[in-house]
């Protein structure tokens, strides 16, 4: 894969940085390291807190124990008279890109852009296998948990219930942040759970994932605290009519651009237009949020193997938000849901 990276830009070898990639590359996922690609072979340096680990996580790999990354990199590169070097530049903070260029001033330095991240939109089945244990463990431990909810729940409590939760089904840790938003403060998209109480008559966003053997689920249910005023009934169907209107949609070959432009002028045609500002969904795998990015300037068209969200929200100010997020594998025949939370039913009375 990134060979063919090399070869296409006519590269001697690759330095990555960004640690979702190098795990995708080498099952390495320790805090620090440094994955150099050459023609004939891959070196990953690290120092000696993860050179046992970084042995025992690879296979056919050359684990090299740094203790001054500059000077491991330059006598790598001088031992395999490696001149033209792309790097992933997204991931390469100026500061070490500065370094590089001083300590290795002979060498081309080329920015590989997002060609990584595109490798790693299409998904094979053990990944997608390992995603879906991410979904089943996440909705499990959501199902337990909605049966302890109920008003007077801080947000926090909520939040750190369904943590543990995901953990005691088997999950490596949640995939982000959970998300535990109620009443006024579910118009604010990504919320950080307080210690506010959960109250009849709010909507509650709860915006969760599990991640398994280093791959993220993320899915969003929003629940009623028994019954809710008639704007929030009318922006909960809306929100879930363009969901269901978008996983009509959604198939292979359909511009990505396109559909995020579809399930936008649902929501604006009922009126709620400028309450949705961000995008239809995106991409998952060993980052929650990959390629392809589904907004207004997303490129290029599903294709087979992708994993995808979709989540349309609505959010108003001083009153509250509804987010219901489903995620979706692209299939040759049609798309296959992944998720199974019922999301109209989720009403605590």
């Amino acid at each position: 894969m990134v060979l063919n990276i090399i070869e296409d830009m006519d590269l001697d070898a690759c330095v990555l940085r960004g640690m979702e990639n190098i795990f995708y590359l080498t099952g390495y996922r320790g805090s620090e390291g440094t994955l150099v690609v050459t023609r004939k072979g891959l070196f990953l340096l690290t120092d000696f807190r993860y050179i046992t680990y970084a042995r025992e996580a690879t296979q056919g790999i050359q684990v090299v124990e740094t203790k001054l990354l500059k000077q491991s990199l330059l006598e790598l590169c001088r031992k395999h008279e490696i001149k033209k070097m792309g790097f992933d530049s997204f991931h390469t903070t100026f500061n070490i890109y500065q370094i590089w260029k001083d300590t290795l001033q002979d060498i081309l330095f080329v920015p590989l852009g997002n060609r990584i991240e595109e490798i790693r939109k299409c998904k094979d089945p053990e990944e997608i296998e390992s995603i879906m244990q991410a979904v089943r463990i996440a909705t499990g431990a959501f199902s337990e948990v909605l049966q302890r909810l109920h008003p007077g729940k801080t947000e926090k409590e909520v939040a750190n219930d369904l943590d543990f939760t995901m953990r005691r089904f088997g999950a490596d840790c949640p995939s982000f942040n959970t998300i535990v938003a109620s009443g006024p403060r579910a118009a604010l998209p990504h919320a950080e759970p307080t210690d506010k109480p959960i109250m009849g008559g709010e909507t509650v966003i709860i915006d969760f994932g599990a991640q398994v053997n280093g791959y993220c689920s993320d899915e969003t249910c929003t629940i009623s605290i028994g019954k809710t005023n008639n704007k929030l009934e009318e922006v909960f169907s809306v929100v879930n009519n363009a969901r269901i209107f978008a996983l009509a949609n959604i198939k292979v070959g359909l511009s990505i651009r396109e559909l995020d432009g579809m399930v936008r002028g649902f929501i604006k045609d009922a009126g709620y237009g400028d309450f949705f500002g961000h995008g239809t969904g995106h991409g998952v795998g060993i980052a929650v949020h990959e390629a392809p990015a589904i907004n207004s300037g997303g490129e290029g068209v599903f294709e087979e193997n992708m994993v995808v969200t979709i989540e349309p929200g609505i959010y108003i100010p001083e009153l509250g938000g509804v987010r219901l997020e489903d995620m979706v594998l692209l299939t040759a025949r049609e798309p296959q849901i992944m998720t199974k939370i019922r999301k109209d039913t989720l009403t605590i009375r």
